[in-house]
């Protein structure tokens, strides 16, 4: 791996990368993502102008991640329409005019799904097969995500608004990196409400604010399961809402804070003003950090079995494939589990070994689902998502290549 002004060769074919420069707002996920590991942030967000013209490094897509989305974007989509109408709850029966206006609910849940396969067409980490697979498991659970969709939906309460012009109604500029367009929010209910806090270079985009009277209520829409960040996020949001001189020009305070998943709403305590000094100092810190990070010539990685188990870049990073892919021995049946070698010879119709690329040593007998492998007798690869095997018959490690691993070729070091 190796490095020049920004430009970094990751080691591996087709993906050299442009680091990214810290951005002019940072958001909760990214600052969380860059505290848990600067080098994986950075090659995610790198441009990889020899394998594709897209943003980042491309992602691989779950179904069970896709479905999330679908679910969470479906909410933004009924829930803006129903505040911007001036619906009070979605079971009034200005709600069902609104929703018969959208199509119904299935038909947005359908729209959705469609915008969420199109990136994959493109993706160069989604092969023909495996985009057929994602999008037939997907629309197969439509009519799951609009009962889910309905559930969260029975527990949102609106307040009307006055009129849409008090609105803060662009905060594309924001997400994007350049100065928002915004304006103070009034009373009523506002769906995806971009909240700045300017001195702090921080934004942050509210699922659902309601504001009635002096009271201010926000609440963060969840489709996995309960997890600590996302209080810390709840939080974060309160001092947005506190901090935002444009929005939030008189200061109100935030009355309540609601995670809402999809069995349940938990209350999140709403900080103290101690307490948002207290957040603004250590967000202020975290995004020094994270901005000198950006600027240097090469991101600290942080490698661990927590932050690369599931890191969509892991193949790109040195550090990951140096100190914290597992020995052999140490593998049990069934797992699944990373591993870098050559190919060596053929072992029988679909079978090849793996040698040490520096002993030619033979460590592991490579099986695959197809008789056309991608890669060929002499390759060195880093091969994701194996499958250990026990095979009483074969003295090595043996591993299956499955139609969900993937194969990356190593062309420098």
């Amino acid at each position: 791996m190796t490095e020049i002004a920004g430009m970094l060769d990751t080691g591996i074919a087709r993906s050299r990368a442009l680091l990214p420069s810290p951005p002019s707002y940072w958001s909760y996920s990214s600052l969380k993502e860059i505290e848990a590991c600067p080098r994986r942030f950075a090659l995610a967000r790198a441009t990889y102008p020899d394998l594709w013209d897209g943003r980042g490094y491309p992602s691989l897509p779950s179904t069970r991640a896709l479905f999330g989305d679908v679910v969470h974007s479906t909410l933004e989509v009924v829930v803006k329409a129903l505040a911007e109408a001036g619906v009070e709850s979605p079971q009034a029966v200005e709600a069902t005019m609104v929703l018969r206006d959208l199509g119904g609910i299935t038909a947005v849940v359908e729209e959705v799904v469609t915008k969420q396969l199109a990136p994959l067409e493109g993706n160069p980490r989604v092969d023909l097969d495996r985009h057929r697979r994602i999008a037939r498991e997907l629309r197969a659970q439509i009519p799951d995500a609009r009962v889910q969709v309905q559930t969260y939906l029975s527990r949102t309460v609106l307040v009307p608004r006055p009129s849409a012009s008090s609105d803060m109604r662009d905060g594309s500029a924001a997400a994007r990196g350049g100065q928002p367009t915004r304006r103070a929010l009034g009373k009523g209910s506002h769906a995806e409400a971009v909240l700045v806090a300017d001195e702090l270079r921080l934004l942050g985009r509210v699922d659902l604010l309601t504001i009635s009277g002096v009271s201010v209520d926000i609440v963060d829409y969840k489709t996995g399961v309960e997890a600590p960040g996302h209080h810390e996020q709840l939080r974060l949001y309160a001092l947005l809402w506190d901090a935002d001189r444009q929005a939030n020009p008189a200061r109100l305070p935030a009355a309540s804070l609601t995670v809402a998943y999809r069995d349940r709403d938990v209350d999140v305590p709403v900080p103290s003003s101690a307490d948002l000094d207290a957040l603004r100092v250590a967000v202020s810190a975290l995004i020094e950090y994270a901005d000198v990070e950006l600027k240097s010539t090469l991101p600290t990685p942080l490698p661990s079995p927590a932050n690369c188990e599931r890191c969509a870049v892991r193949h790109l990073c040195a550090a990951y494939w140096d100190e914290s892919t597992q020995e052999l021995t140490a593998i049990g049946d069934g797992e699944w589990f990373d591993y870098e070698g050559k190919i060596g010879k053929q072992n029988g119709q679909r079978s090849w070994w793996v040698i040490d690329p520096e002993t030619g040593i033979q460590r592991l007998l490579l099986r695959t689902t197809s008789a056309t492998p991608p890669f060929a007798t002499g390759d060195h690869v880093r091969l994701l998502g194996l499958r250990h095997e026990l095979d009483p018959e074969t003295n090595a490690p043996v591993a299956l290549l499955t139609a969900a691993s993937e194969v990356f070729q190593v062309v420098s070091s």
